[in-house]
């Protein structure tokens, strides 16, 4: 199944602002319509997908709207439109034999998403072109050849006419949506500040969010235990198994404490641990880089997080074999500093602002233009 178009169909809808349609959500997203997820539309009850008389493969699962599906004032927003919206998510569940096991709840639930997604569109679309911002058909054309420039143009030909789509369509939204950001940039967020008050507020009320777990930086050195003959093992009593694993152990063990012997005695642990680990990260001297409990077997963890920066281990055995462990650095658990942070917060509470501020431009324009949505 070629999967390419919902994702070519996702990055062409800069209509960031359809993610404004639900009070809930904090950050724009693409058209739900365009980019619905098929695992979403999967979840079909069990009981539903083994109905006998569940929809039939052909049957249209967008039967149930009515012509128009919604009005902006005298403007209406016809079926048609809609079942273009839905046509790659149609002929992809119809390519997998899916499209008659989902339930009539999940299309509609979907498609409501969707008429609510255009018609902030439109109504945004609208408004910057008011302001001055108008669709750019070359900035558009130049957009879709950066989308598609990953894909040989006859299988972008290809996908778009098996999905029913065409390439005026997509850079059409291309070029709205490429306005309405320009328009939102240069108008809105332009004009939403936020305050080193705010900010510092943001930081101490959501403490949680800035804690940062007790970590060590690590080096070591693996010896690993050679793997016993097979087809040996095969002829060999149980009594005779347990004394050959024990001896392999045993030469591996002595492997390790010869070689935490010459780290003592002032040879480099980075180049013995290149010689000797049967680690990756003998490729890098042994450096296991920085990490929080959890990441590693409990009796690695054990012993890392019980040392002391500069500190080298004894023989620490795990179920992979024998670790001689250097440790570089410890950090202790707390929270982030403030300083560390404070754009990271800025730019996400702009962010925040800017989606309830466009959010509440769209409810607005609704009520001033009578929006009605007609879908029961």
């Amino acid at each position: 199944m070629n999967k390419t178009l919902p994702l070519l169909l996702a990055m062409s809808i800069f209509c960031f602002v359809c993610g404004c349609s639900k009070p809930e959500e904090k950050n724009f997203t693409p058209s739900k319509a365009a980019k619905v997820k098929p695992e979403e539309l999967f979840k079909a009850d069990e009981k539903t997908s083994a109905d006998p008389s569940s929809k039939k493969a052909d049957a249209n699962p967008l039967a149930f709207l009515p012509d128009p599906v919604a009005k902006i004032g005298d403007e209406k927003i016809s079926r048609a439109e809609i079942e273009t919206e839905f046509k790659p998510i149609i002929a992809m569940m119809k390519e997998n034999g899916q499209l008659g096991k989902i339930p009539p709840e999940i299309w509609k639930k979907e498609v409501l998403t969707g008429i609510n997604d255009m018609i902030a569109t439109k109504l945004l679309s609208k408004l910057a072109e008011a302001n001055g911002y108008k669709p750019d058909p070359a900035l558009a054309e130049e957009e879709f050849k950066k989308i598609t420039a990953q894909m040989p143009p006859e299988q972008v030909a290809e996908t778009l006419e098996k999905q029913g789509m065409k390439p005026e369509v997509i850079k059409e939204r291309i070029a709205t949506g490429l306005a309405i950001q320009k328009w939102v940039d240069e108008k809105i967020l332009a004009g939403i500040k936020i305050t080193d008050e705010e900010t510092e507020k943001f930081y101490k009320d959501n403490q949680d969010r800035f804690k940062k777990p007790e970590t060590v930086h690590a080096f070591h050195i693996l010896i690993k235990p050679d793997d016993l003959d097979a087809e040996k093992l095969k002829t060999m009593t149980d009594e005779e198994k347990k004394k050959a694993v024990d001896e392999t152990k045993q030469k591996t063990l002595q492997k390790a404490q010869d070689i935490l012997a010459k780290i003592k005695k002032g040879e480099d642990f980075a180049k013995l641990a290149s010689e000797n680990s049967a680690c990756p990260s003998k490729e890098k001297g042994g450096d296991l880089g920085t990490f929080g409990k959890g990441n590693m077997v409990p009796e690695f963890e054990k012993a890392a997080f019980s040392m002391k920066p500069g500190e080298l281990s004894d023989i620490v055995e795990t179920k992979y074999g024998y670790h001689i462990i250097k440790l570089a650095e410890k950090n202790e658990a707390g929270v982030v500093p403030f300083a560390e942070v404070k754009n990271f917060i800025s730019e996400n509470l702009k962010k925040q602002k800017l989606s309830e501020t466009v959010r509440g431009i769209i409810e607005a324009e609704k009520k001033d233009k009578k929006v009605e949505v007609l879908v029961n």
